[in-house]
């Protein structure tokens, strides 16, 4: 968690040392406490939620190598894209902010590869900013020719050597790639080293966390995610399909205290749906339902400030039309009320019943899952101003994934990198968005 504010650059180990100790004084110091150098639940709560937009931003998860089997920490929430080769996987970024290659080279020794790698840079005109070489690992730190920063972890393993090659823009600094480098460097160094660690983080933000002290704001209501049309009756909502053996994705208050569910199709079947798993923290929610879709949501991890997004699902169907409605906008932020980062503000318009539907970018990949709209009558009487418009909201993209990851779903990577005409995505929208009644 130090290491995530930026307060411990070295790969985090069990020794309590005096490094460690003014480090977390540095941090008390800097956020207003008495810098004891102390740990307790009061610290620990307040270090914790200082350091989870950026773990949620990265997302870790831990993905083993596919032939060695160890594991490291891979920042899936920057939008990597994975892709399998003949040494192991390499994720690379759409956006070209990093890259990260996980491989092994067999009949190879240590040294060689180290002498091997600082040739290489030095021959190209980079520059080594750190380098060690141990009998059994090697790292070097280091910037590139062409302006980018990586850093290089290799050990050892069997006949061969196993490393990870991190590459990144240094100007992409509001990311701290710099940090993700040492985690990913102290979840590799415990795997093959057998050393304690630490579990990757979860995206789940902690239910109890000391909130750091900010300026007081007006007190907003936060968004109400309704389904259509009232709790008491049958209501409906959206979902969409994530894998070909029928799984829906929609959101948790959508399904919530039905006694029934009914999934319709865009050309008309209609079967029933089983509720699989459901995270009422982050409002998201896991049918299984026996149809077999001919296209299924490629998720994209990630996405910028400003992009275009489209949003689909099938709002107040007793009066506007059964066939589901389709609305354009924009990311308006990266994250929701008082900043709360498991959640994109967007500008498509939503209305109730589109709760638990598609939020596209202009490729046709789903960046988010629908799941409020902000009550702007109430705002506007809580903080005595203008009515916000088109003020809404959806789960990121790479909070569904660990979702559905952790539920044993494989979801389809979105890689689709070609601007499709809003017509031809309004198209996908349909093939892939079910109407979900519930009873």
């Amino acid at each position: 968690l130090l290491t995530a504010n930026g307060y411990w650059p070295a790969v985090p180990n069990v020794n309590f040392s005096n490094r460690l100790f003014e480090a977390i004084a540095n941090y008390q110091r800097d956020y207003g406490r008495i810098p004891n150098g102390a740990v307790d639940a009061e610290f620990f709560g307040q270090v914790l939620n200082s350091a989870m937009p950026l773990l949620q931003t990265w997302n870790f998860r831990a993905i083993p190598h596919p032939s060695r089997g160890h594991p490291i920490w891979v920042p899936l929430g920057l939008g990597l894209v994975a892709k399998r080769d003949e040494n192991g996987i390499a994720w690379s970024d759409p956006q070209g902010r990093a890259s990260l290659a996980y491989s092994y080279f067999g009949g190879t020794t240590l040294v060689a590869n180290y002498q091997s790698v600082l040739d290489k840079v030095l021959s190209e005109g980079g520059r080594v900013h750190y380098k060690i070489l141990k009998p059994d690992f090697f790292v070097v730190s280091m910037s590139t020719a062409n302006g980018l920063d990586a850093y290089i972890r290799v050990h050892e393993d069997g006949r061969g050597v196993l490393g990870f090659f991190l590459f990144w823009k240094g100007s992409e600094t509001h990311l701290h790639i710099e940090r993700v480098a040492t985690l990913i460097s102290g979840s590799f160094w415990a795997t093959m080293t057998g050393a304690p660690f630490t579990e990757a983080p979860t995206m789940t933000p902690p239910q109890e966390t000391v909130a750091v002290a900010r300026p007081a704001e007006p007190k907003v209501p936060a968004p109400t995610p309704k389904s259509e049309p009232d709790e008491k009756g049958p209501s409906s909502g959206t979902g969409f399909f994530v894998s070909r053996e029928g799984h829906v994705l929609t959101n948790a208050h959508v399904v919530d205290r039905c006694s029934s569910i009914d999934v319709k199709t865009d050309n008309g079947d209609v079967v029933s749906g089983r509720v699989l798993a459901k995270d009422t923290t982050n409002d998201l929610a896991l049918l299984r339902t026996s149809l077999r879709p001919s296209k299924i949501a490629g998720v994209r991890l990630g996405i910028r400030l400003g992009e275009g997004v489209a949003a689909f699902g099938f709002p107040l169907t007793t009066l506007l039309s059964s066939s589901g409605n389709f609305t354009l906008g924009n990311v308006t932020a990266l994250s929701g009320l008082k900043d709360d980062s498991r959640y994109l503000q967007v500008s498509a318009p939503v209305q109730p019943g589109s709760s638990g539907g598609p939020l596209f970018d202009q490729n046709g990949n789903v960046v988010g899952v629908v799941s409020a709209k902000l009550n702007a009558l109430n705002v506007m009487v809580a903080t005595n101003g203008d009515i916000p418009q088109n003020v809404n909201f959806a789960i990121k993209g790479s909070l569904a994934a660990s979702f559905l990851d952790s539920n044993q779903v494989a979801i389809e990577q979105g890689a689709a990198s070609q601007v499709m005409a809003p017509a031809d995505l309004a198209d996908q929208a349909k093939q892939v968005s079910v109407l979900i009644r519930c009873e």
